[in-house]
């Protein structure tokens, strides 16, 4: 008797118990959240947000690289641009190197920075400051059939050397937390 209370005790819990069809193990794909709506883009500026458009656009010759650029024009006619060239269109994190017409389309980001007065003065011009490190632009996401880019970058510029000085151009400006999400433009 008690060998069949016990043979029915474990035919009992033995019933309660379901194969796994390994389906609940298997956890869902994350789901991507853009660090900005499309069209967006924005960085600190010296540590202050720059208000200023972007708009990316593909190299001339291949849709596997493609450059950034923001330019604004302030009611004092002093214009200022920010170009950022060589990203790859794929995902990474790239260093940012310093910008010459050598250099130039080798798959390496760069970038420069000019301050310009009255359409045709330049008063400041701006490269990688090669005593840091530090620069970077990170490719979160790239789709080659809706031609969007997402990231990040952060980059600090040191002005060079000109004859004319100007007041209030500052020696350096150092780019923070700047995200875009734009649609590639072609040439």
């Amino acid at each position: 008797m008690k060998n069949a209370l016990f043979f029915l005790f474990l035919s009992f819990i033995l019933l309660q118990c379901k194969k796994d069809s390994g389906q609940d193990s298997i956890p869902d794909p994350p789901v991507h959240v853009p660090v900005l709506p499309l069209g967006q883009a924005g960085v600190l500026k010296n540590g202050v947000a720059w208000e200023v458009p972007f708009d990316a656009w593909y190299h001339a010759d291949t849709h596997e690289r493609c450059q950034l650029r923001a330019k604004i024009l302030y009611p004092n006619l002093i214009s200022e641009s920010l170009f950022l060239e060589d990203i790859p269109c794929k995902e990474g994190v790239y260093p940012v190197e310093y910008y010459t017409s050598s250099n130039f389309r080798n798959y390496i980001p760069d970038v420069f920075f000019t301050m310009i007065s009255e359409f045709d003065q330049p008063i400041g011009d701006f490269k990688i400051d090669t005593m840091r490190n530090d620069h970077y632009v990170e490719v979160l996401r790239y789709d080659s059939v809706a031609h969007t880019i997402e990231g990040r970058f952060q980059m600090f510029l040191k002005k060079r050397q000109m004859t004319l000085q100007w007041p209030g151009v500052p020696d350096s400006i150092y780019f923070t937390e700047g995200k875009f999400h734009l649609q590639l433009e072609d040439p």
